[in-house]
Order: C-alpha cells, then sequence, then structure tokens
C-alpha cells in the first residue's frame, strides 16, 4: 500500500467510530447545556402569568443540568450551571407558592454554587432570588441584606439594570412592611436605573407599586398623575389581572381625593373581577376599600352586611387570623362602638396585606 493511498484508508477505516464518538459529546454536551440556558430562559419569561409551567420548565432544567458530565465541561462550570438552574428552580417554587419546595431548591443551589467558580455575577443572581425567597417568608432583615450585597455587586460591574431591579424589589419589600415614604424613593431610583425595554412587564410592576405607596403617603394627586402618565404601560404589557388592578388603584385615588361614588363604582367592579379570577386575598382587601367608602357614605347596614361575609370568607378559607380576630372586633362595633369602624378597618388592611405579602409571589 502506497503512503499516497494510506490516509484515504485510514479515514475510512476510523470514520464511523469517531462520528460515533463525537455525535454523543456534540449531542450530550453543548446541546445539552444550551437546552439548559434555554429552559430557564423560558421558565423566567412564564413568571408573570403561568407559574406551574414555570415549574416545569425550571424542573426540566435542572434535569438538563444534572446530566452534563464534569468532565466534559469542567467540574467548577457544571457547578454554576447546577447552581444557576436549582436557584431558577426555587425561585418558580416561591412563584408557585410553593415555598417548602423553594426552600429546599435554593439550599441545594448554595451548595453547588460553593462547588463552582464563584462568579460574582452568578452569586448575585442566586442571592437575588434568595432575597425574593426571604421576603416572602417575612425575613426582611435577611432580604434587605442580600439585596443591598446584589446592588453592591452590580453596581460595581457597571450593570446599572440589574441594580435598579434590587432596589425596585427592596422598595417593594419595604414598602410591604409598611414604610411607604422609603419604598417611595427607592423604586424612584430602581426605574431611574433600568433598561425599560429589557423588561418591560418589570416597568409596570415597579409604576403599579409606587402609585399604590404613594397613595398610602396620601400623595393621591402625584399618584394620579403617574398613573395617567403609566396608562399606556399597563395596556401594553398589562394582562386581564393587571388591568383590574389598574382600575383598582384608581378607586383608592378617587378615593383618597374624595370622589366616593366614583370609587365605589370602582371596588364593586374590581371585586367581582379577583373574586371570579380566583385572587380572594386581593378581593378581600378591595372590600375592605369598599366598606370604607360605604362608612364614609353613611351606609352602615351594607358596611356591616360585608364585613359579616368578610369574616365568613376568612374562617371557610383560614385567612390571617390577626385579621379574622380584628374583623370581629369590627364586626362588635357596630353594636357598641359606633365611630371606630374606620380605625378598625384600616388596622384590619394592614394585618391582611401583610399575610398577603407573606404568601404572594413577588414575580422577577
Amino acid at each position: 500500500m502506497s503512503n499516497h493511498h494510506l490516509p484515504t484508508d485510514l479515514h475510512q477505516a476510523q470514520l464511523p467510530s469517531m462520528i460515533g464518538e463525537i455525535s454523543p459529546w456534540l449531542r450530550g454536551g453543548i446541546q445539552r447545556r444550551g437546552l439548559c440556558e434555554s429552559l430557564m430562559a423560558r421558565s423566567q419569561a412564564c413568571r408573570y402569568d403561568a407559574p406551574e409551567r414555570m415549574v416545569l420548565l425550571a424542573e426540566r432544567a435542572v434535569s438538563m443540568a444534572e446530566e452534563l458530565d464534569p468532565m466534559e465541561h469542567g467540574p467548577e462550570l457544571t457547578a454554576d450551571l447546577r447552581a444557576r438552574a436549582l436557584a431558577e428552580l426555587a425561585n418558580a417554587y416561591r412563584v408557585a407558592d410553593d415555598y417548602e419546595s423553594a426552600e429546599r431548591a435554593m439550599r441545594s443551589a448554595a451548595e453547588w454554587s460553593a462547588r463552582g467558580t464563584r462568579d460574582p455575577l452568578l452569586l448575585a443572581r442566586i442571592m437575588d432570588l434568595t432575597a425574593s425567597l426571604r421576603g416572602g417568608q417575612r425575613r426582611m432583615t435577611e432580604a434587605f441584606a442580600l439585596l443591598d450585597s446584589v446592588f453592591s455587586i452590580y453596581a460595581s460591574h457597571g450593570d446599572r439594570h440589574n441594580a435598579g431591579r434590587a432596589l425596585i424589589s427592596k422598595g417593594v419589600f419595604v414598602g410591604s412592611s409598611s414604610d411607604a415614604e422609603q419604598a417611595v424613593a427607592l423604586l424612584s431610583s430602581g426605574l431611574a436605573m433600568i433598561q425599560p425595554a429589557a423588561d418591560p412587564k418589570l416597568v409596570l410592576s415597579a409604576v403599579h407599586n409606587l402609585v399604590g405607596f404613594l397613595a398610602d403617603c396620601r400623595q393621591f394627586r402625584q399618584a394620579q398623575r403617574l398613573l395617567r402618565l403609566s396608562r399606556r404601560v399597563y395596556f401594553a404589557e398589562g394582562d386581564h389581572v393587571n388591568l383590574t388592578k389598574l382600575r383598582w388603584l384608581e378607586g383608592r385615588i378617587e378615593a383618597g381625593l374624595g370622589r366616593l361614588d366614583a370609587a365605589e363604582e370602582a371596588f364593586l367592579h374590581v371585586r367581582q373581577e379577583l373574586e371570579q379570577t380566583g385572587l380572594d386575598y386581593q378581593a378581600a382587601l378591595v372590600s375592605l376599600d369598599l366598606a370604607a367608602v360605604w362608612l364614609r357614605q353613611g351606609k352602615v347596614a351594607e358596611t356591616r352586611s360585608l364585613v359579616e361575609e368578610l369574616v365568613a370568607t376568612f374562617r371557610a378559607r383560614r385567612i390571617a387570623r390577626e385579621a379574622l380576630a380584628a374583623l370581629l372586633l369590627l364586626k362588635e362595633s357596630f353594636e357598641t362602638e359606633v365611630g371606630t369602624q374606620l380605625e378598625l378597618l384600616r388596622a384590619v388592611a394592614g394585618f391582611l396585606d401583610r399575610a398577603r405579602h407573606s404568601l404572594a409571589a413577588s414575580p422577577r
């Protein structure tokens, strides 16, 4: 056999085995990693309106990450991907209100992260998602400390958008802890840093919370101006639930400005829409807003009937024992302490709002 034919014969003899060795690596390694990244991105895209699908996609991403061979990609990079996938899964569980599973997944994410490259941006992402979990668990001191670290990391890397997102998250949590003025400041600063086109739904969420906290501060005129400027954002990005919440904010502002008939109309519409959607906590909060308007209109009988309805609902659904206790006091006040109802209504709303924040997802 001549030297001229040797490479050709060798190529023909080895080609099948070489294809057999390379193809699984291409299919299994590169393709599997890319699919894992794609699944995580698709999972995050579901966070505002499809929590069950968000969980399913994140679970599949974790499965893909677990199938990666550390010998092909390197043990540290493989650990990074597993940590990231587990953190995204933990966030998906949180959005779906499964806090026990979220805690387990986040602990696993931290363990895998410790084996990885210690990439500061990956650590920032994991801390960011952990902060959302801690906020939902009402472990606010931990959430605030984590978000401060997240802000510092992103700011030091010149990532203003994600630094702004950390401020927005902190603003929402601060506001849910009854410091509306600081929440307004944090949300305003965060909105000034983010890139609206990068995440329009984040803009909508931040503006919605900002308007709500302005109303909490009784800055109704400013809240009204901001809401008017932001209506197009709601209609461009908002689904049916968000548009219903827009109407709720409008009702709160109308009530604050003393336009009680318009506020009553808004609250009746919103309560019906939320009840049909199955959002019990939000519907109960709207009912409390409606009760406050009815009291100011002198509709004591209607208010009393609504409070009795809320007591029955809270008992049946085991909603917020503190809020139920305050509601019972409110119910009794119609017989014994006329004139204290508005104060009690505000107390019930505060209890219920805190309970709702402890369970509700703050989608990210």
